[in-house]
């Protein structure tokens, strides 16, 4: 009977070890598994953009409107991408902004985009609104110089007829102290 005991306890030990590593290999197995990464096509895109020269550009802008005349969705966005890259030939932040606000706009196209592209997307319009400040900040500022810049003109002007009046002035004193010095003299 203590044979038996002895026996019982062992493969009840072993079954409660089995059990713990069971559970131990259920709870590991879901801590390593990751979700997927989703990632956007766009930001690939754009970074495949900054590597070609001028002429590509141009050639790739070319074909990107060739593809929005054939109903490509992505095109409308690689489009814009490529009026936002800053060493494009085409680069104006203000067309690819206008773009990107359409295509929010726009549901049927909306329902085209991954989370991840969208959440790229914001951060284009992000990114590009703050060029725009940047750049109506600039003409701004230009804008002033200008002005600021014609008005020392104009006082410079000013200035050098005040000094020809200065210095004919001082021409008719000269000439009227001698007449002076002539009469007492």
């Amino acid at each position: 009977m203590i044979n038996n005991v002895i026996v019982l306890t062992k493969k009840s030990s072993l079954v409660i070890n089995i059990l713990w590593l069971v559970l131990l290999l259920s709870t590991s197995g879901c801590q390593l598994t990751q979700a997927p990464v989703i990632d956007s096509q766009y930001s690939h895109y754009y970074l495949w953009l900054k590597s070609l020269s001028s002429d590509e550009l141009l050639k790739e802008a070319n074909q990107q409107q060739q593809n929005i005349s054939n109903d490509y969705f992505d095109a409308e966005v690689n489009l814009a991408l490529l009026y936002a890259l800053p060493n494009s030939p085409i680069y104006n932040p203000y067309t690819a902004k206008t773009q990107l606000n359409q295509l929010a706009q726009d549901p049927e196209k909306a329902v085209h985009i991954t989370s991840a592209e969208f959440g790229f997307i914001m951060m284009m319009k992000d990114q590009l609104n703050q060029q725009i400040l940047a750049l109506n900040k600039l003409v701004l500022t230009e804008q002033k110089y200008q002005e600021q810049t014609l008005k020392l003109t104009g006082k410079n002007t000013e200035l050098d007829e005040l000094m020809t009046k200065i210095k004919k002035l001082k021409q008719q004193i000269k000439q009227l102290k001698n007449i002076e010095f002539d009469i007492t003299g």
